[in-house]
């Protein structure tokens, strides 16, 4: 029991608990579904902030880590060529090793511990937020989304109804303006299977 509860006011341990549960927290919201990486995230963050409840807490060093994962967040989503990154891992680091407010060497957060999980937990943190923001902004290339703005060619006349060519497959298709078979036309809607065109000017020496 005393082994157990020694192991409970390691700050050390503590954390490694709190950085690995976040992480599989963290996963699990990137890809619902896991369950696993959910279920194990929270059980470990639970054991992290039940160890950092039994030691004194330094609220400086908590809010540098809160600090730290605003500006993974922001370096994901705005270009500061790594200098949020690095100031995020900076901040992470750095807040470890003041989270724990012990004159007892033992019972303070080492720098080797603090640089060993902060520096990965940062760079798997930005890159985990990039790849979601990168995701989330991508062009939609199904359904009606992906096909708006699309170029195909007129399969015959169109008066206004017609054929097209869209992505190699036939579409009944309308133009508000008259359009001649062959011509380049460009999707701008979509309504039961029967897409709207326009046709598309032609430059001037083409």
């Amino acid at each position: 029991m005393r082994t157990c509860f020694h192991a409970f006011t390691d700050p050390n341990l503590a954390l490694m608990l709190l950085i690995l549960g976040g992480l599989g927290i963290y996963a699990e919201f990137a890809s619902p579904g896991l369950i696993f990486p959910g279920v194990a995230g929270a059980i470990l963050v639970l054991l992290g902030l039940t160890a950092i409840a039994l030691l004194p807490i330094n609220w400086l060093g908590a809010a540098l880590m809160v600090l730290a994962l605003v500006l993974f967040v922001l370096e994901a989503k705005l270009t500061s060529h790594g200098i949020l990154g690095s100031g995020g891992a900076a901040a992470m680091v750095l807040g470890a090793m003041l989270l724990i407010d012990s004159p007892v060497p033992e019972m303070r957060i080492r720098l080797a511990v603090a640089v060993s999980v902060g520096l990965p937990f940062a760079l798997i943190t930005t890159f985990l937020t990039t790849l979601a923001v990168r995701v989330r902004q991508n062009r939609v290339v199904t359904g009606i989304e992906g096909m708006m703005g699309d170029v195909g060619v007129a399969a015959g006349d169109l008066r206004p109804g017609g054929n097209v060519i869209v992505r190699g497959e036939y579409w009944d298709a309308v133009s508000a303006t008259a359009v001649q078979d062959g011509a380049p036309v460009k999707v701008t809607g979509m309504e039961q299977l029967i897409l709207f065109v326009q046709p598309i000017p032609k430059q001037p020496g083409g």
